[in-house]
C-alpha cells in the first residue's frame, strides 16, 4: 500500500528536524552499522530509515522522533535528545567512520538536536513513499542493471543507479529529503553523460531534473505523477544512446 505523503507545514522548522536527523544518520546510525560489518549504507524502515538486520540480529532505526533498538523480538526506544545520548543508548562510541570520508555534518555530540514530531513524520512518509516508487521503477528498468536501493548516511537521500554498457542512459535515480539548492524533498534524475536541451532538465544545481515534493501532494495520484517523472527522465537518456 502506497504511504500518503504528508505536506512540509513550516519549512523552517523541516530544514531542522532534517538536519538533526541527518547527523542522527551519519554518528548514530552509519556508526553501529560500522563497528558491525564495516559498512554504512542505511534502508528505510517502518517511521523512518535505520541499518539493516545487523550480524547480531539487531537493527538500529529512527522512529519519527524516537531512536530505536529492535532484537531478539524486542524493541527498546528513547527520545533523540543528543547525539551522544543516542550513542549511549545504542552502546557505541559516536562519531561517523571518518577513516572512509570526512562527515558531511558537524560532530557536535553533546548539542540539543532541534528535532519536531510532525516534521519528523513528513519525513518518514516521504521515505517511505519514495521507496515505493523507486523500487516499483527499478523493475522497470531491469535491462540497465539497477544497483540496490541505498540510504546514504552522508547524503541523507536514497538512490539506485543505472549501469548500462552506453554512459548516455546511465544515471542516479533518487529522493533527496532537501538540501542548500533546493530546501524541501524532491525525487531526481541525475545523468551520468551528456543530457538534451529539453526544459525537462530543470535542476538548478546540478546536472538532472528534480520534482518537488510541494508538486507531487496536489496530485490525485502522486505515484503515478513521481514514476512518470522518472519514466520521462529515462526516455530522454536512452534517446541519446
Amino acid at each position: 500500500m502506497t504511504i500518503e505523503l504528508q505536506p512540509i507545514a513550516d519549512s523552517g522548522v523541516f530544514i531542522d528536524t532534517r538536519d538533526a536527523l541527518h547527523r542522527v544518520a551519519e554518528h548514530v546510525l552509519a556508526k553501529a552499522r560500522f563497528v558491525h560489518d564495516r559498512e554504512i549504507r542505511l534502508t528505510t524502515t517502518d517511521g523512518g530509515f535505520g541499518t539493516p538486520l545487523l550480524p547480531d540480529n539487531t537493527r538500529v532505526r529512527v522512529d519519527g522522533s524516537d531512536l530505536v533498538v529492535d532484537t531478539a523480538g524486542r524493541s527498546a526506544r528513547i527520545g533523540l535528545t543528543t547525539i551522544a545520548d543516542a550513542a549511549a543508548f545504542v552502546g557505541i562510541v559516536p562519531g561517523f567512520p571518518v577513516e572512509l570520508y570526512p562527515a558531511a555534518t558537524p560532530f557536535e555530540p553533546d548539542e540539543p538536536l532541534r528535532i519536531d514530531r510532525d516534521a519528523a513524520r513528513s519525513l518518514a512518509a516521504w521515505y517511505g513513499f519514495t521507496a515505493e516508487v523507486l523500487s516499483t521503477f527499478a523493475t522497470e528498468v531491469v535491462d540497465g542493471s539497477p544497483s540496490p536501493l541505498i540510504l546514504w548516511p552522508e547524503h541523507f537521500d536514497q538512490a539506485f543507479f543505472t549501469e548500462d554498457a552506453l554512459e548516455a542512459r546511465r544515471a542516479n535515480y533518487g529522493a533527496s529529503p532537501g538540501d542548500d539548492g533546493h530546501p524541501e524533498p524532491y525525487l531526481y534524475v541525475g545523468p551520468w553523460g551528456a543530457i538534451d536541451g529539453s526544459d525537462f532538465w530543470n535542476a538548478a544545481t546540478f546536472n538532472g531534473a528534480v520534482l518537488a515534493l510541494a508538486d507531487l501532494v496536489t496530485e490525485p495520484d502522486p505515484m503515478a505523477t513521481a514514476l512518470q517523472f522518472l519514466r520521462k527522465g529515462r526516455a530522454h537518456l536512452v534517446s541519446l544512446a
